[in-house]
């Protein structure tokens, strides 16, 4: 699973706004539109009063444009819903609750949260691809992955997440350690087929 410190250096080469990465109980009072704040759903410390290693990476960020529409979208890459924690921090300081896909696009035997996490970000900031609406630009990003809810093709949705961390030197060559995603071979990506899994 990806740690804050990486995420903060992937973040601004990504074009993404990060304004928070850390667990949900050290969220801000006050969050800031068009920023972007990606979450892990452990609180800092456990009940025993250990720091906490992590457990799975959402996000959220909410949009104001020029003539005052606001959006908030939250995202969570097994397609549930915000926590309290988050749904409250947000009406409080946008006034809305915020709206969430239910596409599942994470194989559960993977830990590519943080990297779907980011894969949204980039998708929602970047000028070429965002709207007015996040609602609109989040369904775009999720359109080519598949609904794991009615299908068992998680290879796919690997295959397409890599592609957003290809390098611009080197559109071969993909930075996502094998570990992370662990089910796509490069050949696949060189190529744009998928392989037998055997």
């Amino acid at each position: 699973m990806l740690t804050n410190s990486q995420v903060e250096k992937l973040a601004p080469k990504m074009g993404i706004p990060l304004e928070f990465c850390g667990f949900k109980d050290l969220l801000p009072k006050k969050i800031k539109a068009n920023k972007y704040y990606m979450v892990n759903l452990e609180d800092g410390e456990g009940d025993d009063g250990e720091r906490n290693q992590g457990s799975h990476w959402v996000g959220f960020q909410c949009r104001t444009t020029n003539n005052g529409h606001k959006g908030c979208v939250y995202f969570d890459s097994y397609g549930k819903g915000p926590p309290k924690i988050i749904s409250k921090l947000i009406k409080e300081n946008f006034g809305l609750s915020p709206w969430h896909p239910t596409k599942d696009v994470q194989s559960l035997v993977n830990e590519a949260c943080g990297w779907y996490q980011l894969a949204w970000a980039h998708f929602i900031n970047d000028k070429r691809f965002a709207t007015s609406s996040l609602k609109n630009d989040t369904e775009e990003f999720l359109s080519p992955f598949e609904d794991l809810n009615h299908s068992l093709d998680y290879h796919k949705n690997e295959w397409i997440l890599k592609h957003f961390f290809l390098s611009k030197d080197n559109p071969k060559e993909v930075p996502l350690p094998k570990e992370l995603i662990g089910t796509i071979d490069n050949e696949e990506i060189e190529t744009g087929e998928e392989n037998e899994h055997k």
